[in-house]
């Protein structure tokens, strides 16, 4: 990552002295390799409480003991109640998709992981993705899940305080992470009544290949939109977490809930894990990209 150094300097007794930086409240990708660290034994615990055998229950329980904190536990039980009273045998299998860190300190951090999950049951299979956010804590060595939310809606973080060292690279995470909602915000709100106006905002927050297909596609998005008998927008408290920055491009992981209401007027809610990559420019990040986070295979 390479990022310009803001030197501060302070007087004390008449000499000039680097002025003290306390390290930034949010650690994660200051340091990548300690925040990948973080998000590998996230990954691990993730993928063994979620996942469940019932002809292998004590090892479920182990893992459960393992990677758990007692309020977690009780908190999975009620999520898999319905697994766990299966009639039949049945096996779900868990799988991390991507993740991303929210927030880190020394002991705790919060992860937005996306969910591959497979089940089998009767000798039939289905599959589905699903978006949690994981507030975790160390104990020792390990890291144990301590609290999972669905479908997660959440406040950013506080943006980090000016400053030097890490501070900087904190500052820069953070406003990519700011200029990835901004991005969502336009790309994801579609009025049907206003289609130049929902077009417009679409070209405003994007760049590079990703405005040439707007640009290239105009007309037939403008139909599209006008056609569509349904507005979305974008429910409050989208929660996003930035993968990685590197000089001035960045990759943030994103879960929204989309509000959609019909011609009839009746609403429904669409989850959307996505993916944008962003590019920093003069008058700030745009999406130069955006992905759809997919099932494994």
């Amino acid at each position: 990552m390479l990022l310009a150094l803001a030197g501060c300097t302070t007087t004390i007794s008449g000499a000039a002295q680097p002025e003290p930086e306390s390290p930034p409240s949010n650690l994660a990708l200051v340091d990548p390799a300690r925040t990948a660290s973080v998000l590998t034994a996230v990954k691990t615990a993730t993928e063994a409480v979620f996942s469940y055998d019932s002809t292998a229950v004590p090892a479920y329980e182990k893992a459960i003991a393992d990677n758990l904190t007692p309020g977690a536990r009780d908190e999975l039980a009620k999520l898999f109640a319905e697994v766990r009273n299966s009639a039949e045998p049945i096996k779900l299998v868990t799988r991390v998709i991507v993740s991303a860190a929210v927030e880190q300190t020394s002991d705790k951090a919060r992860v937005l992981t996306v969910l591959d999950q497979s089940s089998t049951r009767a000798g039939a299979t289905s599959k589905g993705i699903a978006s949690v956010l994981l507030a975790t804590v160390r104990e020792g060595d390990r890291w144990r899940i301590g609290k999972v939310e669905v479908n997660p809606a959440a406040p950013s973080p506080a943006a980090e305080k000016p400053g030097a060292g890490d501070r900087v690279i904190a500052r820069v995470r953070d406003s990519a992470r700011e200029g990835a909602l901004r991005a969502a915000e336009a790309l994801l709100n579609v009025d049907p009544a206003d289609p130049e106006g929902t077009y417009a905002r679409y070209e405003s927050v994007s760049t590079g290949q990703l405005l040439t297909q707007f640009q290239q596609d105009k007309a037939a998005r403008l139909n599209q939109i006008r056609s569509g008998s349904a507005k979305a927008s974008m429910a409050p408290n989208p929660v996003a977490a930035v993968m990685e920055v590197v000089d001035d491009k960045a990759s943030v992981l994103l879960h929204a809930t989309s509000d959609v209401t019909d011609a009839a007027g009746q609403a429904t809610k669409k989850y959307l894990p996505i993916v944008l990559r962003l590019q920093r420019l003069p008058e700030g990040w745009k999406a130069a990209g955006i992905e759809m986070v997919q099932a494994l295979p």
